[in-house]
């Protein structure tokens, strides 16, 4: 009866070292699996003996010696312990004398030597059958043989290492790890001293094992600590990173896009978001197509996109395909924005093309301007002759006119603003102006079937910092534009004077088709226009005057509610 309960006692580190090593396939789970085994053969070693009920002598006999493996080989898997400790820290570098490979294979060999001799009469010579009394019952006891102090010597040698290995267990600098080994040389240490005890001492044979059972179920709680801590540090870690490249996704000014092989977004980043101004989370899940309906994402060469606010942007797109360790596919799209080096490209050839322009115009100016000069001297001399017909006045206020239209065309040569003579500001009287403009445009209009309407918002006079000329050249092009957009019969367009802040503001209203986010992008680009007969540099023209002057263009446009174009102007207080 003893036997099997005791069997039964020696199968529990048995079953325990099979379940930790199905549960990891490290080194460190590997020797404790070990342990455990050679533990096990141990117990049995120690039941075998006790089966006199059932088994004949000289089965108990051969079952000890082979089973005895586990007391004996047990040396050799203690001191790996110790090496594997040392070899893996550079703290315990200085014990690398004592725990290294060479070392190892030596004792394993020892241990293996003692085995074998345990089979000859040198380890053990014969068995005796020890009678029961009140604390056990019959048992056979094994007599050693001459060579039996190769086995003592290998418990010497399993007492030392145990003890060096508990000194190195007190300067582990990792928590866990020391933790661990502690408790593990503090159950080695109740399994050998019972087993000594109860081997050599009055106390049963059959002691140790109940004791060992304490110590292998100890060990794997142990263990299972040890296990749950790093896998709870590494989740923890796990998490942190997770965090830390959220993060990173979260402030890359790349647009971001993932997808699962569901053809299903399950991520993107503000600055994607932000593109196509989506505020909230309906889009997690949804098919791919929610996104590429809104915007092309082909990886083959840069792409212009207009947001809903009308801004431009040029993206290059990238893709590239993830697979998760469960086998999952993923697809990553990153685009990279231009929108600055298509911006810069674009400065350079606006540079560029008012450069030719401005050298052109001045070049052409000055041809007119060299033959006006003469005709205008022979038509005052004219005049000084005969000056009762009054035609010489009418052709020199004309060559006049001429004059300062090529002046207003030398604009474009010169990226500076004027400079005053005796550092007086150019002033305009702004409602004064925006009147004489409107008759200008009155009859034509009129005859179109097209309302001009201007009003003064301010009770006193606003006076605006910028030259009269000037300010009529910007006007003209924009009410022109105004008025060639409205349909007639219904076509109106509002001019209105107020001040805000410290600035003039002129805001031309018109009710007609609008101008599409794509035009609107690129209006003031020298060269661009929609008209058939344009020339694209009328806003250019506005645009470099009002920068001139300080002052500032807004074009506001809807297609089919009209355009509105306000312009700002310095005011004289």
């Amino acid at each position: 009866m003893e036997a099997i309960l005791l069997l039964m006692v020696s199968l529990v580190p048995l079953i325990i070292s099979v379940t930790i090593i199905f549960y990891s396939q490290s080194q460190l789970t590997k020797a404790l699996s070990l342990f455990l085994f050679m533990l096990s053969f141990w117990q049995m070693d120690i039941a075998v003996l006790y089966a006199g009920d059932f088994l004949s002598q000289d089965t108990i006999e051969l079952l000890f010696k082979i089973l005895r493996i586990g007391t004996i080989c047990i040396m050799p898997v203690m001191y790996y312990f110790s090496y594997y400790l040392v070899s893996e820290n550079i703290e315990f570098k200085r014990f690398r004398v004592l725990f290294n490979k060479p070392f190892l294979y030596v004792l394993i060999f020892y241990s293996l030597f003692a085995y074998f001799i345990n089979f000859t009469s040198l380890g053990i010579k014969d068995f005796v059958v020890m009678e029961g009394s009140l604390l056990s019952s019959e048992y056979v006891l094994p007599i050693y043989g001459e060579w039996n102090i190769l086995f003592i010597l290998n418990i010497v040698l399993l007492y030392l290492n145990t003890i060096i290995l508990l000194i190195i267990s007190f300067k582990i600098r990792d928590p866990i790890y020391k933790s661990f080994y502690m408790k593990f040389v503090i159950a080695v240490l109740i399994i050998y001293i019972n087993g000594v005890f109860s081997g050599f001492i009055f106390i049963p044979l059959f002691f140790s094992s109940f004791n060992s059972l304490i110590a292998a179920v100890i060990l794997f709680l142990s263990f299972f600590q040890m296990q749950s801590t790093h896998l709870n540090s590494m989740n923890a870690e796990l998490s942190r990173q997770s965090e830390l490249l959220e993060a990173i996704m979260d402030i890359n000014p790349n647009y971001l896009l993932v997808k699962n092989g569901k053809e299903q977004i399950v991520k993107m980043n503000p600055s994607f978001l932000h593109l196509l101004s989506l505020e909230n989370k309906n889009w997690l899940g949804r098919p791919f197509s929610y996104i590429t309906d809104r915007i092309n994402m082909v990886t083959e060469k840069p792409h212009r996109y207009v947001d809903s606010r009308g801004n431009n942007y040029f993206i290059i797109w990238g893709k590239k395909e993830l697979i998760h360790s469960t086998g999952e596919e993923y697809h990553i799209y990153f685009g990279h924005d231009i929108t600055e080096q298509k911006q810069n490209e674009q400065l350079m050839i606006s540079s560029e093309k008012l450069k030719v322009v401005g050298e052109m115009a001045a070049s052409v100016a000055h041809e007119i301007r060299n033959p006006l000069t003469t005709i205008r001297g022979f038509i005052q001399l004219l005049k000084e002759k005969n000056d009762a017909s009054g035609y010489e006045t009418i052709l020199l206020d004309e060559i006049d006119r001429i004059n300062e239209v090529l002046k207003e065309l030398l604009i474009l040569s010169k990226p500076e603003a004027k400079e005053n003579e005796n550092n007086i500001l150019p002033v305009t009287k702004a409602f004064l102006e925006l009147k004489n403009i409107k008759v200008l445009f009155q009859a034509v209009a009129n005859e179109q079937n097209k309302e001009i309407i201007v009003e003064n918002r301010e009770e006193r006079e606003l006076i605006a910092s910028i030259d009269n000329s000037q300010f009529k050249q910007v006007l003209l092009n924009i009410l022109k534009n105004s008025i060639e957009a409205i349909s007639p019969q219904t076509g109106k367009v509002k001019v209105i004077l107020d001040q805000k802040e410290t600035h003039c503001r002129i805001r031309i209203i018109d009710n007609g088709d609008g101008i599409s986010k794509e035009r609107l992008a690129r209006i003031g680009e020298p060269y661009y226009t929609s008209k058939e007969k344009g020339t694209g540099i009328g806003l250019t023209i506005c645009l470099k005057l009002l920068k001139q002057n300080n002052g500032d263009m807004i074009v506001k446009s809807k297609e089919g509610w009209g355009t509105a174009v306000t312009i700002i102007l310095p005011c004289i207080q």
